[in-house]
């Protein structure tokens, strides 16, 4: 709706709740079926206006050579003004945006603009000439549990062999998510590769013992060492996250333990990853969060 009738906006919502997916394909379907361009950007990836422009430009199929925000505020301006149609960029993970002033520089340029985050204090933080630009506020409900139930049962049927779970088992994943469906679709990913690895021929032979609310005293030193970590940051590329854990912990484990580690603390609810691919980000969740 937004792309469509090229308004500025702000959509918000708690993570797993399905934004940057229906982000994504809404883009996808918007370059098909018509003339006008929208851009995604990722900024997790991406946090500074220097990162942000050149990843745009490249979407324009744009050589990229300078260094400068002048330069490149400069040739995405003349490649603006080629154009035939309005461009729209799509910004998510809003929250680890580095420089604010991108906002005022993409606004400036004539560009449409949607912004994506977790939730509304985000767009509390903008300046008044930011939100008077914004015409459109939308809220993206966190899913109930028979929507994620829903889900997760058509996951199964796509991925898992016939008869190798039961729909109590996928409820009693869909009702520990708290309606986070990334989460729960990971604890279904964890299940089924627990049961292959432990040789069992169903998911419903392992045992669940996923904790929303997970105490302090039930985590090891290394974990409670990253969630140290991770508190003072909020959020850390993984490889920077790796380097302060060896710098802190007592006994320092490799990468593969590390990798565990965090593996854990996702499925314990208390760390999420963005990025499956390339740059992968952990950050914190508030207690708060995970309690919804």
């Amino acid at each position: 709706m937004c792309l469509k009738s090229h308004i500025n906006a702000f959509v918000y919502g708690h993570s797993g709740s399905g934004k940057t997916i229906m982000t994504k394909k809404a883009i996808e379907h918007f370059n098909e079926s018509s003339r006008l361009k929208a851009i995604y950007i990722d900024c997790s990836l991406y946090q500074t206006t220097n990162a942000i422009f050149h990843e745009i430009l490249l979407s324009l199929n744009c050589i990229v050579s300078s260094k400068s925000n002048y330069e490149l505020t400069k040739r995405l301006k003349a490649k603006i003004r080629n154009l035939d149609s309005p461009l729209t960029i799509c910004l998510d993970h809003f929250e680890h945006l580095k420089e604010i002033e991108t906002l005022n520089r993409i606004l400036s340029l004539g560009i449409n603009l949607i912004i994506i985050a977790e939730t509304y204090d985000s767009y509390r933080k903008l300046n008044q000439t930011i939100k008077a630009s914004i015409t459109s506020l939308i809220e993206i409900p966190s899913y109930t549990t028979d929507q994620v139930f829903d889900i997760l049962i058509n996951r199964a049927e796509e991925a898992l062999e016939k008869y190798t779970y039961k729909e109590e088992t996928i409820r009693k994943i869909a009702e520990a998510s708290s309606g986070n469906v990334t989460l729960a679709l990971n604890l279904l990913k964890s299940q089924a590769l627990k049961a292959e690895s432990e040789g069992k021929n169903s998911v419903d032979d392992v045992e669940f013992n996923f904790e929303n609310n997970c105490p302090d005293d039930k985590l090891s030193d290394d974990e409670r060492t990253i969630i140290k970590i991770l508190k003072e940051w909020k959020s850390l590329p993984g490889g920077r996250l790796f380097d302060f854990y060896r710098e802190q912990a007592r006994y320092p484990k490799g990468e593969r333990s590390f990798r565990n580690y965090m593996h854990s603390l996702c499925l314990k609810g208390l760390v999420k990853s963005i990025n499956e691919k390339r740059g992968r980000i952990y950050e914190i969740i508030e207690n708060q969060e995970v309690m919804k």
